[in-house]
């Protein structure tokens, strides 16, 4: 099972709150992607969602049926293309009407027209109870998120992009940034920072995946932090072993050329500690003298060593 299926599973096991909550959730699932069978005079009769979890086909069922009294049928599809690959279609009849007016999905207009809402309905967005319920729904009916050991991202498909709009709107308000792209078809909104999905997963009450995400996302950290310090301490071994060699090669010069003993004291003496002691620091190296160097005169009588060398 896919993180995805996973969060949605867990989401679906959660129990009902308010009927408030409920209406509002389902709601959310079924605007984007329900299915809507009309008569002769235009009057809804039947209306139809389809889902790859069936988890999320179970949880309408029991919303439908504990709001409405009705008991929808839930029938399995097979794709042929895909061998064990099922969708799950949940159909609801009778008053069918009274169900999309009630979720706000099927308003009347001056002229008693029925239409259908492109928005999400003022009535769930304008109570914060109800709006984090609606877009659960939402996300169970058409989104999905990438497991976050391989990355972060949270998409949220649909075919209205003004639907869409007022969604990422909505999530604005709770800082979680969102972009809309179109991708054949469908309209993608999609969020793809950290803090954007982890922020959308704590709104939806998606607990569970919001802990997994934010421990993986600290465990990267911290193994990035790791590995910046490590190329870091890298870096320098690499520069005080090139500086060690250079000291070396220079002294050994001056060994073959005048001799060691053609030097000051001072100097002869730091020679002499540094190609007995090749892998010393330059602290070290200043401690071993008699009487002890500081690093500053350690680098001052090095310094005089280079170009007593370049000179010969």
């Amino acid at each position: 099972m896919s993180f995805s299926q996973q969060v949605k599973k867990d989401l679906c096991a959660q129990p009902f709150e308010a009927d408030g909550c409920v209406r509002a959730e389902l709601s959310g699932l079924l605007a984007p992607v329900a299915v809507v069978a009309v008569d002769a005079a235009l009057v809804p009769q039947v209306i139809s969602v389809q889902t790859e979890n069936p988890a999320v086909a179970g949880r309408i069922f029991r919303m439908v049926k504990l709001l409405y009294g009705i008991i929808p049928s839930v029938k399995i599809l097979k794709r042929k293309q895909f061998k064990n690959h099922r969708l799950y279609e949940v159909t609801i009849m009778g008053d069918v009407v009274r169900v999309l007016k009630d979720l706000r999905i099927l308003r009347h207009n001056a002229k008693h027209q029925n239409f259908y809402v492109n928005e999400i309905p003022p009535f769930f967005s304008s109570k914060q109870r109800f709006i984090k319920s609606y877009i659960r729904g939402v996300f169970l009916c058409c989104g999905s998120v990438s497991d976050p050991e391989k990355g972060y991202r949270l998409e949220l498909a649909g075919k209205q992009k003004d639907y869409l709009k007022s969604l990422a709107q909505i999530l604005s308000h709770y800082e979680i940034k969102t972009n809309l792209i179109t991708r054949k078809a469908s309209e993608v909104l999609y969020a793809k920072e950290a803090e954007s999905v982890s922020g959308f997963l704590g709104l939806i009450g998606a607990h569970k995946a919001l802990l997994d995400v934010e421990s993986i996302r600290v465990m990267k950290e911290v193994r990035s932090d790791v590995n910046r310090k490590v190329n870091c301490d890298v870096a320098n071994l690499n520069k005080v072993s090139a500086a060690a060699e250079k000291q070396l090669a220079d002294i050994q010069a001056i060994a073959d050329g005048p001799g060691l003993e053609s030097l000051p004291l001072s100097l002869q003496a730091l020679a002499t500690l540094r190609l007995e002691n090749p892998d010393a620091s330059i602290k070290e190296l200043g401690e071993m003298m008699v009487p002890p160097v500081g690093k500053s005169g350690v680098y001052h009588r090095l310094s005089k060593l280079a170009k007593i060398a370049a000179e010969r």
